[in-house]
């Protein structure tokens, strides 16, 4: 973060200064008391589990040099400290108007939004790894998607970057709005509605029209970048005054996948498009169709800013992906491992799958858990899952949880029963695969967050040790 002084930071967010010198310089902005250190403004955020007002003692005895918080201050420790302290109503908003106005000091900053029912990490982690072969780049890093994660991301700006790359999660209406507010990007990408947070959303046309509300944003001197070949993104090019720009492989689409092909042997999916009547041919380290449409809206962007094929070609070879999506792994034993672990919908699950069943092996094994937040689809949407299996001829499903359960009865009937297990938890599915796995077998591990199925990857790995 650029240094700021209090009366800046008293500008950006409408606080009142109860206590200290408004000249004073704050060097970063933090919301958890364990990270102050001298001349920190520590905020004091109501989350759901903590209230950060019963961390000030904590974040000034390592130096806070303001906090900022929604009550008057009793203790004498705080009052008698050299601690300047600010009082809004709202803590967490103070954060994001903090940022938003932080965000809109820098003038050449290109800000860059990706949203997604699936695929937006990666898309985000590639566009990312393609401009900063030109340009300095922030990105979105871990979980930091939410309305406290993004406006944390902007206030690591230094004024160095061109380019701030913001991953926009959520699972309500109106979460994305507030995002896209504070952010105010220059980019909005949609890569794609599908069903996940229904429980909270009810319908696609619901998951939609939160996707939409970052599209929305967006001025007529911006960019929207959309799914073709995805019903509500389409749509959403239609209702916009932005530039559109539009990838897919059916024909209409800006950019067009025109071919592709995965060599099983090298690990390397080959595709070729056309955009803006020129052809290009590109690779790319990460197997399925659905990682096509993460590289190319990177290729888009690349192209637009100025990059040459071989600088983009360059990004997507060296991109650096967040853990447990679609990660291979090799063991001693000649087992392969697909561990895409880190989340689960219905579309996410039946990519997986595909990718699963275009590999060559001796033997393929699904194993794959619950979905969550279906609500009342949740049924059927397992079951639809199992059916999808069975029909591409996975030679082994496994299911773990009692949710998942639907999966296999999706499964019956359309593969052997005695092809199909379901177990109750993930050590029952580490013993099972230990004792049953094979040389020439390829497992798919996939599953919501909340089941960590990356346990299983680690102690499948572990027991060769």
């Amino acid at each position: 973060m650029q240094n700021l002084n209090l009366a800046e930071i008293i500008d950006f967010s409408g606080a009142e200064l109860l206590q200290g010198d408004a000249d004073k310089v704050i060097e970063e902005i933090v919301i958890d008391s364990r990270e102050v250190k001298d001349n920190y403004l520590f905020i004091a955020i109501i989350g759901e589990n903590q209230d950060g007002h019963l961390y000030l003692s904590e974040a000034v005895k390592n130096g806070a040099g303001a906090v900022i918080v929604d009550r008057e201050i009793e203790d004498n420790f705080i009052k008698a400290s050299d601690t300047a302290i600010l009082k809004v109503d709202d803590t967490t908003r103070a954060l994001q108007d903090i940022a938003h106005n932080y965000r809109k000091s820098f003038v050449d900053l290109k800000v860059i939004a990706v949203t997604g029912s699936a695929g937006k990490t990666t898309t985000k982690d590639l566009i990312y790894s393609v401009l900063k072969q030109k340009y300095s780049c922030l990105k979105t890093e871990g979980n930091y998607n939410n309305h406290i994660g993004l406006p944390l991301t902007l206030l690591r700006l230094t004024a160095a970057e061109d380019f701030a790359v913001l991953e926009m999660g959520m699972s309500a209406l109106g979460e994305i709005k507030l995002l896209a507010e504070i952010a105010e990007p220059d980019i909005g990408i949609v890569t794609n509605v599908a069903e996940a947070h229904l429980k909270q959303l009810g319908s696609l046309e619901n998951i939609a029209r939160a996707k939409k509300e970052l599209i929305d944003q967006l001025k007529p001197s911006n960019k929207a970048i959309l799914n073709y070949d995805n019903f509500y993104t389409r749509k959403m090019g239609k209702e916009t005054t932005a530039e559109v720009i539009y990838f897919g492989f059916e024909k209409g689409a800006d950019l067009q996948t025109l071919e592709y092909n995965f060599d099983t042997k090298n690990e390397i999916l080959n595709f070729k498009i056309r955009y803006k009547n020129e052809n290009y041919s590109f690779k790319f380290y990460k197997a399925g169709k659905h990682n096509i449409y993460n590289a190319v809206v990177a290729i888009i962007t690349g192209l637009e800013y100025g990059l040459s094929s071989a600088e983009v070609q360059q990004g997507l070879d060296q991109a650096e992906f967040s853990s447990n999506r679609m990660d291979f792994i090799e063991l001693k034993s000649g087992v392969r491992i697909i561990n895409d672990s880190y989340n689960a919908n219905p579309l996410a699950v039946k990519a997986a799958l595909d990718v699963l069943i275009e590999h060559q092996s001796q033997r393929t094994i699904a194993v794959l858990a619950s979905m969550l937040e279906l609500g009342e689809q949740s049924q059927a949407k397992h079951r639809e899952v199992g059916l999808y299996a069975a029909e591409k001829g996975v030679d082994l499903l496994v299911t773990i949880g009692s949710e998942a359960r639907e999966i296999a009865a999706g499964a019956a009937g359309k593969m052997p029963s005695d092809r199909i297990i379901t177990l109750k938890n993930n050590q029952e599915c580490i013993e099972l695969l230990a004792a049953k796995i094979n040389e020439g077998d390829l497992i798919l591990i996939k599953g919501s967050r909340a089941n960590h199925l990356e346990e299983i990857a680690a102690a499948l790995k572990t027991e060769e040790l």
